[in-house]
């Protein structure tokens, strides 16, 4: 291939629809008589085959300093993955030694050959690096997530390199390789799976080299409910951050998936008050088998106050906790409550000697990363040498520098076994930036802020000026944290999205022109980092474009996002993709006013106020806006009529089974959405009946809503499968208005047997 060639391939890279073709016209631009598979060339290490190294991740020790068994393990299952899709993609019989066989890189004598691993893991590579031109150095280059796919003729032989920075990169360049040849994964498991059926013909000649745009790009969790397949659609997609998923650390870590820890509960685990005081109290009896007490005694003891025969810190230590009007505060519960007095050495010594343990041996010692965040919407004590150390956001930067110098000591002495990065907010009351220098030796490389615009608008872009009731005031906060010269804080930007965020309840809302336009505006103004929180792990149905596009624009944040979309109704809807078009157009305007829809209309129904739409986001008729006009709730109810009406013409049409398959698993998602606006619609109707005094339409109108509420009520999935703060028992708990609905049964009854009210 020429230069020029080169050039045109590596260009085509930044558009998934363009590297399909491109892709599939290099690998079958070199025709043969008959298929003769090459091999897959991979270091298998002390194991008998390639699976076996493959499926081992439970006896690889992952967090030693010798990664040549953790290389191993990834590079072998980026091997099998290639041999299964190859296989199932060509026709080839995947029981058949002949089709693709998998061949240690130690025993590989020659002939055609995919090789799986770079010069420094590989030593088939190694031996041809002069003729391929391929380099540990140049790999390198490309970071550890980065990867390069060659393929040349090297004497007479046609070979074909997958090689990454680390074994990380050789995995996604394995399935960034199958993705230029149109294998898509749009949703966890074989249903939302998309493999092309070809007639092989030859390795192909190309050279792409990639890296990903974002650093870290996944889903913020901290609760132990991934599964394995959600996991392997997050490696396919090469998306590379989650939590520290317990049952899942061996698997995560073969995948290269980042483990994170933390939230707000940190002083809770950490320096609860109402915990036992770990240490031997010189004034109290009891105790006496704990160490030594390490911290003086407090001019505040007063022993075991409540009587309970044990001491706990805040009888130990009042001193340590909020002051608060004049008293200390030992209110802490959970995630909630007033903050710890920040400027007490003795406390924050504590706080951080008990955090450090965590990572070192106890519940997080997996973790790569923690996020380090004080309680939420906490209050801040109010004593002098706290209000000396300036605001909120400047007592919190002193504690993340305090945290990040405990865990150098710590590593130094030998007692954590991992770097591990501390990951701070922007978010409530700490969202504006620090006012004050930071310290001197600040770890900027190591000390990460997420930025987290929570109840922020979806009708219109991050940094749109046409949204004043809510994105302005992030968009003017998050420049003060990211781009305005005159910032103290000089670090890097990690952006925590709220795609499914708790009141959202999984509802199925589509965010394909908000990424279009934000993800490359985060990414302009210096963000490296993303994730959004409370991802569902099962049963997507539409969803699956929200995180399928979230996924591709993460690694390339420049990528054609309508490309992206057609590729995706295409290879999902086959012969129905434009009539699915159109329906995901209407879903995104019916559902794109969620923040008024369940943060200011759902609770102000549930508690009947007076005034049901203060905002110009959201009326009950159409009413339209030079700023902050987003569609009204009777627009919403009509782009709903739309949406059902051309998902039951999808469902008539002669699908493929697996295409039929996805558009039932659509509807099923789409429904709970469709019950739920209904409900919305119907209440509120009622509501508004009633204060005009008309009592019949009122119990019209109560009537649908109670049979929309019942199905809500029957509904057991909808909001099954995210984290617990998104999740529901059922569809009408969901709905945040199940209060306003039990409020007009009591005056008109029960309502009417359940049924199907139509559509």
């Amino acid at each position: 291939m020429t230069s020029t060639a080169n050039a045109r391939t590596r260009g085509a890279c930044r558009c998934v629809g363009t590297i399909a073709v491109v892709g599939l016209f290099a690998w079958c631009c070199l025709a043969l008589a008959a298929p003769q598979y090459p091999s897959i060339v991979v270091n298998i290490g002390k194991y008998p085959g390639a699976k076996q190294a493959a499926f081992d991740e439970e006896h690889v020790n992952w967090f030693d300093a010798d990664e040549s068994d953790d290389t191993v393990c990834t590079e072998c299952f980026a091997a099998v993955q290639l041999r299964h899709y190859l296989c199932l993609m060509f026709g080839a019989d995947e029981s058949s030694r002949e089709s693709f066989p998998i061949v240690d890189d130690d025993a590989f004598t020659g002939g055609d050959a995919i090789i799986v691993g770079g010069p420094r893991s590989n030593s088939y590579a190694r031996r041809l690096a002069n003729e391929l031109g391929l380099t540990e150095e140049s790999l390198a280059s490309l970071g550890e997530q980065g990867y390069r796919v060659l393929g040349k003729e090297v004497g007479g032989d046609r070979i074909l390199v997958v090689a990454g920075g680390s074994r990380v990169g050789t995995l996604y360049g394995v399935y960034g390789l199958l993705q230029r040849l149109g294998v898509r994964w749009f949703g966890p498991g074989e249903l939302n799976e998309e493999v092309p059926r070809r007639t092989y013909a030859g390795l192909p000649v190309l050279d792409v080299a990639e890296r990903p745009g974002f650093l870290s790009r996944g889903f913020w969790a901290w609760e132990s409910r991934g599964t394995p397949q959600f996991f392997l659609w997050m490696a396919r997609n090469r998306m590379n951050f989650w939590c520290v998923d317990r049952p899942h650390v061996a698997l995560l870590k073969k995948l290269g998936i980042h483990m994170t820890c933390g939230g707000h509960q940190h002083q809770s685990r950490f320096l609860n008050p109402h915990s036992p005081y770990p240490y031997d109290h010189p004034r109290f009896s009891g105790d006496e088998r704990n160490p030594p007490d390490p911290y003086p005694i407090s001019p505040q003891f007063a022993g075991d106050k409540n009587g309970d025969g044990v001491l706990s810190y805040c009888e130990a230590h009042p001193e340590w906790y909020c002051l608060r009007g004049g008293k200390r505060s030992f209110n802490i519960r959970g995630a909630f409550g007033d903050n710890f007095c920040t400027s007490n050495p003795h406390a924050v010594a504590e706080f951080m000697k008990n955090i450090i343990h965590d990572l070192a041996a106890g519940e997080w010692k997996y973790a790569d990363s923690i996020n380090f965040w004080m309680l939420d919407w906490g209050h801040w004590c109010e004593c002098e040498s706290c209000r000396a150390l300036g605001t909120p956001t400047d007592r919190y930067l002193l504690l993340v520098h305090r945290l990040r110098q405990e865990i150098v000591r710590a590593r130094r002495a030998g007692a954590l076994n991992r770097d591990v990065k501390v990951i701070f907010l922007a978010y409530a009351e700490l969202i504006s930036p620090p006012t004050r220098p930071l310290p001197e030796d600040f770890d900027y490389d190591n000390c990460i802020v997420t930025f987290f615009p929570i109840r922020r608008c979806y009708v219109h872009p991050f940094n749109s000026r046409k949204c004043t009731e809510y994105n302005l005031r992030y968009a003017q906060q998050y420049a003060r944290w990211a781009t305005d010269p005159k910032r103290y804080y000089k670090g890097k930007i990690f952006i925590g999205e709220y795609y499914n965020v708790s009141r959202y309840k999984c509802l199925p809302i589509v965010y394909h022109n908000i990424m279009a336009q934000d993800i490359p505006y985060y990414y302009n103004t210096g963000a490296r980092h993303m994730h959004y929180m409370h991802v569902t792990t099962d049963k997507w149905g539409t969803k699956c474009l929200t995180n399928w596009q979230f996924a591709q624009m993460l690694w390339n944040p420049h990528i054609d996002a309508q490309a992206l979309l057609s590729d995706y109704l295409l290879h999902r809807y086959g012969p129905a993709a434009d009539r699915m078009r159109e329906f995901y157009g209407h879903l995104e305007k019916a559902l794109c006013n969620v923040t008024e829809l369940k943060y200011v209309l759902a609770p102000r129904l549930a508690r009947n106020d007076a005034v049901l739409f203060p905002h110009k986001h959201l009326k009950y008729l159409a009413t339209h806006w030079d700023t902050d006009d987003g569609p009204d709730l009777v627009e919403t109810v009509q782009e709903i009529a739309l949406c059902r009406k051309i998902i039951d013409e999808v469902i008539q049409m002669p699908l493929p089974e697996r295409v039929a398959a996805r558009v039932a698993e659509d509807e099923r998602v789409f429904r709970y959405a469709e019950n739920t606006i209904h409900l919305f619609d119907h209440v509120v109707q009622a509501v508004h009946a009633l204060r005009e005094g008309n009592e019949t339409l009122a119990r019209e109108q109560y009537n649908l809503a109670a049979r929309y509420g019942q199905m809500l009520r029957e509904d057991k999935e909808c909001a099954r499968y995210s984290s617990s703060h998104a999740n529901a028992a059922d569809g009408l708990e969901a709905s945040l208005i199940g209060a306003a609905l039990s409020r007009l049964a009591k005056k008109f009854g029960p309502g009417p047997a359940p049924g199907d009210p139509g559509r």
